[in-house]
């Protein structure tokens, strides 16, 4: 009996768990006069009790966060609290981790929603293309200091100048090539649209 009961328990802090999972987005940006906006948030979210948000960037070669003198710019979005601190600190191996922490322990103001904003600059002598950063180690902490990320990474493309892709949304577009839709790089071959990597997208 007690090893059923344990069963069932285990089964449900499984379902619990994943019901709380949360994960933290950034849409893909295009550089202007050099600089952009990346705009992270919390996104698919059912525990509104996360306090805390920590992960760690990679940035390309060329591409930097913005400082306001010895410190890297990184603003609080919607979601924080008063009592919420957003830093950025350079980690020995080059990465920088991000840190949106509450020494209160209260909770984000919503569920989801607009976590921070860290503009990113570029040297004025980068070329035209698209570039990657790499977010890793997103650690989501809720009130009980469980860790709830739903993912742990993922990329955000920065393009600088045209690379030869049409400005254009690829919906309704006869002709095979490469276009931006909703802020990616889209393939249009036939009937077919694949993105940068060759997944296909629809």
């Amino acid at each position: 009996m007690k090893k059923i009961k344990s069963l069932i328990t285990a089964a449900a802090i499984l379902i619990s768990g994943s019901a709380m999972a949360q994960k933290i987005v950034c849409p893909n940006v295009t550089l202007e006069d050099g600089t952009a906006d990346l705009t992270f948030s919390i996104d698919e979210n059912t525990d509104a009790t996360a306090t805390s948000v920590q992960f760690v960037l990679t940035m390309p070669d060329g591409i930097s966060i913005e400082k306001d003198g010895p410190d890297y710019i990184v603003d609080k979005g919607s979601i924080c609290q008063r009592s919420h601190t957003a830093t950025a600190l350079d980690k020995d191996n080059g990465d920088i981790l991000v840190l949106i922490i509450n020494q209160s322990e209260l909770a984000f103001k919503k569920a989801s929603g607009e976590l921070a904003i860290i503009p990113i600059l570029a040297k004025e002598d980068l070329a035209d293309g698209t570039y990657q950063i790499q977010v890793t180690q997103v650690n989501i902490t809720n009130l009980n200091r469980q860790k709830i990320a739903k993912e742990t990474e993922f990329t955000i493309n920065v393009t600088k100048g045209a690379t030869g892709i049409k400005d254009i949304n690829a919906d309704g577009m006869q002709a095979d090539g490469k276009y931006y839709k909703n802020g990616e790089i889209i393939i249009k071959k036939g009937n077919k649209e694949y993105n940068a990597v060759g997944a296909i997208k629809k």
